[in-house]
């Protein structure tokens, strides 16, 4: 019984969490995706068009990006890389410790540009990030864990890494 109990919440959990990238139309797709792996990203900023997004969540966001690029790679031509969060909800730690899962998922969607210094669009395309942190959540940063995972899918992304 413990055993049955242990493996439907582990596949609620597993299932509960995905990042999803999707490509604008023109705007670089998979195939640009290898000939802009290395970039040496020189500038990341962003905004937010999202409600409920404090500065905050967009100077966060944008540290963390800088942090799990690392720099670009050394030598690759320079690039900028800009986002707009289109969407953005966290649930509240009370409420996620009353209700738990129920209370649904927190989410983030980021739109993200990378252009060459002299403003030509190398690549464009959407991350949206969202985990369900059933009960647990009331007793971890929520916000932080939802910057931070967002932000490492911008970095993938920008790599052409899966």
């Amino acid at each position: 019984m413990f055993r049955t109990v242990l493996v439907a919440v582990s596949a609620a959990a597993l299932a509960a969490c995905s990042t999803t990238v999707k490509e604008a139309p023109g705007g670089g797709g998979p195939a640009a995706a290898a000939e802009v792996m290395n970039l040496s990203i020189r500038n990341v900023s962003g905004s937010a068009t999202a409600e409920k997004v404090t500065p905050e969540v967009v100077n966060s966001l944008a540290e963390a990006i800088r942090i799990e690029l690392g720099g670009g790679a050394t030598g690759g031509p320079p690039a900028d890389l800009s986002f707009v969060v289109s969407d953005y909800r966290v649930v509240g730690n009370a409420t996620r410790f009353m209700v738990g899962a129920l209370a649904g998922s927190n989410r983030m969607t980021v739109d993200v540009t990378v252009k060459n210094p002299s403003g030509k669009v190398l690549r464009q395309f959407s991350v949206t990030r969202s985990a369900n942190t059933m009960g647990v959540g009331a007793f971890m940063n929520q916000k932080g864990s939802l910057i931070g995972q967002t932000a490492e899918a911008v970095a993938k992304t920008v790599r052409g890494e899966k």
